[in-house]
């Protein structure tokens, strides 16, 4: 989608030097920022913690959970339109979580890909005069003074170098520092108030999360940085085709305003032009998270804000199909075909039109440690191995895991899950019996013995919106099939890369350190033993969560027997016309009936 560029007609010379952006109100943001986020966590806490318990009430709350999410939406968007900042690109995150959002919610947030109003020329063009030192009519020979893209932190404009090479400025938005402070400061005001909450507590170091948010989101303001980040991964990726990603224009790049190749493609979100131009929407599926396998797990570098406004797809109709397709084919096979026939109206098996797949927005990136990389390889390689086991041990290692965690009961939920959804395509996985799996794993999801480490924040996030996406562009997409040749490959990679005599070494190592320690480990043991200090420990609280269970159906049959009693004696009563005396018994009916259901906790 090329768009036409046009001379600017004003004279930017004459632009004051000064920002003509409005100021606005601090006091009054950040108060309608924290009483929204308190608003969302109140409406969570009500409706899907509180109100929950109450079996009787349980059916209206699932009933109506969809709706309420919605209208929780609809009022998000309207607030991120208006005042900007981070609201939007939290915005962009959810509407791109097509695996586990409902749609409904998703396309209500949709228009903040989009619909993000530009910010007054006059700011872009004093803005580049502040930050390049001369107006766009002596650094351009054409400048676009509307904006072609507008985000959450900045806005882009086209324009054309003397030497004839177009590219798009990304200029920021007025205020934008003290926007993302106001909205960083409301965050942390409602953190503190919920962060000493037992459940999230014990699960998520909710203060380091919001630090390392916002450090990165702050590193995000540095267009410098960005020109950094986009050099880094277009050489990891200089030898790979059929993806993309633009040249910085490091010269004139400043903190505030960024030059870069400009590019043209269409929105990966847009299915149908996708279609009607021949793409084949399973191969860019896959060479989607294929890209980002090689992001995550070999570079250690990744793009982490894979929202469809950042990704575009450039068909190359004069290019060989072979040049692009990096070995993929589409599923075969007629139940295949059918169903994505059926589904979306593209028939997967013709092999489609050579595309590039494009990447846009350097602002937020993430790395990860040797470490942590090889870590997280191993849980990718028990994921499309089917190997619990392997995948639990990379959770311990990982620091993902509470110390008091059963591993024993974690490997059989993992088990259970891969059972049910392993080789399976997210479409199936949509239809799987959700009670079945809750009444297998009922114990671990009461325990829920997981924890958030803040440095696999935005890789969490990364992998959650490519999945989304892919799920969004092909339903009937297996994500295992992607995963199986990347684990040979990891795994080809550890054996070639072993040494024979350097393993030796390091297992003798370990053995004589073991023997070194046994015996004065098999002193102290006898030591204790002899003196009667020996002591056990046992987790009795699968047993103690048994107990109440029983507890509270013997406190409602109980209550239910009793409010039945009271209630036909009302009855009773009141065909004696003892009017007064049968209210009574059912007031006191009720109170039993209440009684009876009243939460007390799942712990």
């Amino acid at each position: 989608m090329q768009s036409v560029i046009e001379p600017t007609t004003q004279r930017e010379s004459n632009i004051p030097r000064s920002s003509a952006a409005p100021k606005f109100n601090a006091r009054k943001r950040f108060f309608r920022v924290s009483a929204f986020f308190l608003h969302v966590v109140a409406h969570i806490y009500i409706w899907d913690i509180y109100l929950n318990r109450f079996s009787m009430l349980r059916w209206y709350v699932q009933r109506t959970t969809t709706k309420r999410w919605v209208r929780l939406a609809r009022r998000f968007r309207m607030l991120a339109l208006e005042l900007g900042g981070m609201q939007i690109k939290l915005g962009q995150f959810i509407s791109s979580r097509a695996d586990i959002v409902p749609d409904p919610v998703r396309f209500e947030l949709k228009g903040l890909q989009d619909e993000v109003p530009a910010a007054p020329a006059s700011h872009v063009l004093s803005l580049i005069v502040d930050e390049l030192g001369a107006p766009p009519s002596e650094l351009f020979t054409s400048f676009d003074s509307q904006a072609v893209a507008a985000a959450s932190l900045g806005q882009v404009h086209y324009a054309t170098l003397h030497s004839g090479r177009e590219v798009a400025v990304k200029v920021q938005r007025p205020h934008i520092e003290e926007i993302i402070e106001i909205d960083l400061s409301a965050l942390a005001w409602v953190v503190r108030l919920i962060k000493d909450y037992p459940p999230l507590r014990r699960r998520a170091n909710l203060q380091a999360l919001l630090n390392e948010f916002s450090r990165t989101l702050r590193q995000e303001l540095d267009y410098i940085q960005e020109a950094r980040s986009a050099e880094t991964i277009r050489a990891n990726f200089a030898d790979a085709k059929g993806v993309y990603f633009p040249e910085p224009i490091t010269e004139m790049t400043t903190r505030r305003v960024l030059v870069m190749e400009r590019i043209s493609g269409i929105k990966i979100s847009d299915r149908q032009a996708l279609i009607e131009q021949g793409v084949n929407l399973y191969e860019l599926a896959n060479r989607l998270n294929n890209t980002y396998l090689k992001q995550f797990f070999v570079d250690g570098f990744f793009h982490a804000d894979p929202h469809p406004g950042n990704l575009f797809v450039r068909v190359e109709p004069n290019l060989p199909l072979q040049a692009y397709t990096n070995g993929h084919t589409p599923p075969t096979g007629k139940s295949a075909a059918s169903t994505a026939h059926s589904s979306n109206g593209v028939d997967p098996s013709p092999p489609g039109v050579p595309f590039t797949l494009i990447f846009v927005d350097f602002g937020m990136v993430g790395q990860l440690l040797p470490e942590t990389m090889n870590t997280v390889r191993d849980a990718v390689v028990g994921l499309a191995t089917n190997d619990a086991e392997r995948i639990v041990e990379a959770l311990y290692k990982l620091n993902m895991v509470l110390p008091s965690a059963d591993r024993r009961m974690i490997v059989q939920a993992i088990k259970v899950m891969l059972r049910y959804s392993f080789n399976r395509t997210v479409r199936e996985m949509n239809n799987l019996d959700v009670e079945a799996i809750f009444d297998e794993t009922h114990d671990i999801v009461f325990d829920l013995p997981f924890q958030i480490p803040q440095d696999l924040l935005y890789l969490g996030r990364a992998i959650s919106m490519v999945g989304g996406l892919a799920t969004e562009l092909y339903p009937d997409i297996n994500l295992f099939e992607s995963l199986r040749p990347f684990a040979r490959q990891m795994i080809q990679r550890e054996r070639s890369e072993r040494d024979f005599v350097a393993t030796v070494q390091k297992e003798l190592l370990e053995l004589g350190q073991i023997m070194l320690t046994l015996p004065r480990q098999m002193d102290a043991y006898y030591k204790s033993a002899n003196q009667g200090e020996l002591y056990t420990r046992s987790d009795f609280s699968r047993l103690e969560r048994g107990i109440r269970r029983v507890e509270r159906s013997s406190d409602r049959l109980a209550g239910g027997m009793l409010a039945a009693s009271l209630f036909l004696g009302g009855v009773q009563l009141r065909t004696r016309g003892m009017h007064r005396e049968s209210e009574r018994a059912w007031l006191a009916a009720a109170a039993a009936l209440t009684w009876a259901f009243w939460p007390r906790g799942e712990r």
